[in-house]
């Protein structure tokens, strides 16, 4: 009975023991204090690894913990408290207990532990590590927690974290979109968050952090500015961080399919080198929407539906598809380079280039509201080809000159050619399904295009701490050099005539923008600082198109209704003020700015004028948040306005007729939006028992929402006096509404199922847009509510065995104000079984992946229960399975598809795209270099035997 009781009492040390909370102290007045020592084995006289050490007060209650690392070392902050109780516990060695008083000396020394003689033989302790922990306003996940199978990258880990979706190449945290996705704190290959999570193994990682990052001139001031940028940090393992590691993989299949690659990453401390290569024809990518900067394929899409995807990793394992819809062909590479240069500087630069040829074919279904009794639809069918070249570098430069004075660089240039062809077949339908008009058209476009731009922010300390004079410059130049050709033929149906179009446009666009901002930080005493400073910026565009047609001699003349030379110029200059505030787990900030805009447009050809507005505006903005240490609860409001300036494209008064049957034109008259926007969160870890939750509310108005008038021809119209508009044309041009709202509220919590090894994940969503617009000159508002509810399972049983099920369904109410009685609600589920399993210990292995898209409330023949099945086996070999060989069959059943639904503010499109089909491929995958393998855990319930030797 003893014996039982005491193999409880290490048990229940294990539960509390193992959480590494990292709490810092509530108290702001001392200055920050750690604890420092080393935990040795006094039997076999060696660093103990994973020994806890926990913070506790005099009464038992626990303060914090941490565990040692591979050299028995630790640290750990002291609570600001007069008296603690520090516990160094390991299963099978005696708990060495020792009380602190403030003054005592904070280094502990060696702690050496003696095994523990009452100990029996060998014992069999299972467990779960904790998920992670709250670190003031970022979440820390621990890597050991989360099972993965052999050779799994990155992206299989992270798909497993609490509130972390991936979809479509898109990552969500705590369903807010990932914007950058940095491994040790620094950038890789620039902010693409698909590169690390790609080419990564997830056995280098030891935790993964989701913070909102500040902005740098946040970061150097200490002054909040209310920017934020939601951000996924990896950290690597300490013996991750020297070495050269990678994977090859080649692979050949029906079809003449192919995917081969591969990515080799040369540690060395701070100096860091990545190289990778990726070339196939199975719609796999690497890269972000970044790449295709300057690129229109000119095809439908949009938000608001699912879709099945094509392709997936011959070299990782993984089912997951490319990122656009289309087949697509991907040649690119990528070189990643980061290093302390001396003890002050800080260098990350990378490049990248690819090369894409997508070619896709879609079938979509607009229905557009006209007034209150009278709609029209549109059918398209398009043929598109897209073939892109993209080269893109960045870096970025950290200088801390001297104490005083602090430097961070980052240039970024890229440069892209693609050309575009498109031939499209359109029908226009009048209530009662006649016939209005039709159009066949085929355009090729060649462009090309590049960016360069530079961020530079600098801060200045005083000898005065908190006092800081900071500057930070941005300025970037861009140039569109486009050329076009256009062969169309529209019928009018009532009066059976046709028009033909042949038509060559030239356009050429250039930018320059900068802004400098400057600010002086004071404090007003040890808890509060205040700010002011001063803001420039402008907007500077110019854009000149020339078309010209051939006219009834067949000479081409200049069209003057389709050419247009214009100039754009957007000066800002804004006076900052601010107060921020810091006690006990609040910070508090609020600023209060002035801005004066002015509009600067004139117009050269084919009419000369000047359109001037000048704008003033109070900008406040206020953000609060709270973290207690002791419950792990934080939250945060944030109030923030601001302004939005139209582009070049929305203010150049010229027609746009690549689709002659729905034209476009600018509006040199627009003036800037004004946004509100309100954004609560607040989230909680409880680490015993490994549950979170993360909740979020989202509300936005805009005035002067930039949005569209459609103008709808029942008869011949003239656009412009010049262009001919047939009935069943359309027209739309971007005008300034008020009315547009938004809101959106998501929650998720995440538990462990403790019988069945397994993570339960539940996240609600709800969401409301109302989007003005109008029709005819009438005012038409679309109001569309999203209702959306998702479960997930996510096994934690073993590297050897795991599985993920999961299902989201989504309700969307859609109403227009101008025909209340019209029903256009709809219903999507998407549902996912990812099973994986290695019978003998990751030797042979099997998966399957079924992905099941239900389609009900949308067109004709698009309501359809979509399947998308792959499946692979394979066998690993060579030493540490270094060597796998595998077969792949994407798409089993050969139903894989995309289809998506628009929701604009006067129609609702369904659109159907070709994706990737069935294929089979026999791939090769080898892992590179002399990556070490992961050291034994720092969970004692993960290894088997203390560092001492003993079997316990």
């Amino acid at each position: 009975m003893k014996k039982n009781y005491s193999f409880i009492i290490l048990i229940f040390s294990l539960l509390i023991g193992t959480s590494a909370f990292g709490q810092r102290p509530t108290g702001q007045d001392r200055p920050e204090r750690k604890f420092t020592g080393t935990v040795m084995d006094g039997t076999a006289k060696t660093p103990m690894v994973g020994a806890n050490v926990l913070i506790k007060t005099v009464t038992d209650s626990l303060l914090s913990g941490t565990v040692t690392d591979g050299k028995g070392q630790f640290e750990i902050v002291r609570p600001n408290i007069p008296s603690v109780k520090i516990e160094i516990k390991f299963i099978g060695y005696q708990t060495i207990t020792k009380t602190h008083s403030f003054r005592d000396p904070i280094d502990l020394g060696v702690l050496t532990l003696v095994e523990d003689s009452q100990v029996l033989g060998e014992v069999v302790i299972e467990g779960q590590s904790p998920l992670g922990e709250m670190r003031g306003d970022t979440t820390s996940f621990n890597a050991s927690a989360f099972k993965t199978k052999e050779n799994g990258m990155a992206e299989d880990l992270v798909r497993k974290l609490p509130g972390i979706t991936i979809t479509n190449g898109q990552v969500e945290a705590q369903g807010e979109a990932v914007q950058k996705i940095l491994v040790d704190g620094r950038e890789f290959f620039g902010s693409d968050p698909n590169i690390a999570l790609r080419n990564l193994p997830a056995n280098a990682i030891d935790r993964v952090e989701v913070l909102d990052q500040k902005s740098d001139q946040s970061r150097l001031t200490g002054f909040d500015d209310g920017t934020y940028t939601k951000t996924i940090n990896i950290i690597l393992r300490a013996d991750s961080k020297n070495g050269q590691f990678g994977r090859a993989y080649a692979g050949y299949g029906t079809d003449d399919r192919y995917n081969a690659g591969g990515s080799l990453n040369l540690f060395s401390g701070d100096r860091r080198m990545s190289i990778l290569g990726l070339f196939n024809n199975i719609n796999q990518q690497n890269f972000s929407s970044d790449d295709l900067a300057g690129v229109n394929a000119n095809a439908s899409g949009g938000g608001g539906g699912g879709r099945g995807r094509g392709g997936f990793g011959g070299g990782n394992n993984n089912f997951y598809g490319g990122n656009d819809i289309g087949t697509i062909t991907t040649n690119a590479m990528g070189l990643n380079y980061s290093d302390k240069w001396g003890s002050k500087v800080n260098f990350t630069g990378s490049y990248f280039f690819n090369n894409t040829q997508n070619n896709l074919r879609q079938i979509t279904n607009r229905q557009t509201v006209i007034n209150e009794s009278t709609t029209q639809n549109y059918q398209e069918n398009l043929i598109n080809s897209l073939e892109n070249f993209n080269h893109r570098a960045n870096a970025r430069i950290e200088a801390d000159l001297n104490e005083k004075n602090s430097l961070i660089i980052t240039p970024s240039i890229s440069f892209q050619t693609n050309k575009t062809f498109s031939d499209r077949d359109a029908l226009t339908l009048a209530n009662n399904t006649d016939s209005l008009s039709s159009l066949r058209s085929i355009t090729n476009a060649e462009t090309s295009s590049y960016n360069i731009g530079n961020n530079l922010t600098y801060r200045y300390k005083f000898d005065k701490k908190g006092r800081t004079f900071s500057t930070d410059i941005n300025t970037s130049w861009n140039n569109r050099d486009q050329t076009s050709e256009l062969l169309a033929a529209s019928i009018d149906y009532r009066r059976d005539q046709i028009d033909t179009t042949l038509q060559d446009t030239y356009l050429l666009s250039q930018g320059f923008n900068y802004r400098v901002n400057a600010t002086l930080t004071e404090p007003l005493n040890e808890k509060s600082i205040a700010t002011i400073g001063y803001q420039v910026g402008n907007n500077k565009t110019d854009s000149n198109q020339k078309t010209r047609v051939l006219n009834d001699e067949s000479i081409a003349v200049l069209d003057t209704a389709l050419s247009n030379e214009f100039n754009n110029k957007f000066i800002t200059h804004r006076l900052r003020t601010g107060y921020a505030y810091t006690n006990q787990g609040w910070n508090l900030n609020f600023n209060l700015d002035y801005q004066y805009a002015k509009m600067d447009n004139e117009a050269f050809f084919p009419t000369e004028g000047v359109f001037t507005r000048d704008f003033n505006n109070i900008l406040p903005s206020a953000n609060v948040s709270f973290r207690n240490r002791e419950t792990g609860i934080n939250f945060r409001i944030r109030y923030r306005t601001s302004t939005d300036e139209p582009s070049v494209s929305q203010l150049q008064n010229v027609v746009n007729n690549q689709n002659p049957l729905s034209l476009s034109v600018g509006n040199p008259t627009l003036a800037q939006s004004f946004q509100n926007n309100i954004f609560a969160n607040i989230g909680k870890f409880d680490v015993k028992n490994n549950r979170s939750m993360f909740m979020f509310v989202n509300i936005s108005t805009t005035n002067n929402y930039i949005g569209s008038s459609t103008f709808i021809a029942s008869q011949d119209t003239l656009i412009n006096n010049e262009i001919l508009l047939r009935p069943g044309g359309q027209i739309s041009q971007p005008v300034n509404l008020n009315g547009n709202f938004s809101s959106r509220f998501f929650f998720t919590y995440g538990a462990p199922i403790k019988g069945i090894k397994t993570n339960i994940n539940l996240n609600t969503r709800v969401g409301f847009n109302r989007t003005p617009g109008i029709i005819n000159g009438e005012k038409n508002i679309n109001d569309n509510i999203n209702l959306g509810q998702g479960i997930t399972f996510t096994s934690n049983i073993s590297k050897d065995f795991d599985f993920t099920i999961s299902t989201t369904g989504t309700y969307t109410i859609v109403n227009s104000s101008l025909q209340e009685n019209l029903n256009n609600n709809y219903y999507i589920q998407e549902s996912n079984l990812r099973l994986y399993y290695s019978p003998n210990g990751g030797k042979l292995f099997m998966g399957n992946t079924i992905n099941n898209n239900l389609y009900r409330g949308l067109s004709e023949g698009f309501d359809q229960s979509v399947w998308l099945w792959n499946i692979e086996a394979g066998y690993r070999f060579a030493k540490n399975n270094k060597a796998e060989m595998k077969l792949v069959i994407f798409d089993l059943l050969k139903q894989n598809n995309s289809i998506l639904r628009t929701i604009s503010d006067v129609s609702v499109s369904d659109v159907y795209t070709n994706v990737l089909t069935r294929y089979g491929m026999l791939t090769f995958t080898y892992i590179l270099g002399n990556f070490k393998q992961p050291e034994p855990s720092n969970n004692p319930w993960e290894r088997g035997r203390p560092s001492g030797g003993r079997t316990w």
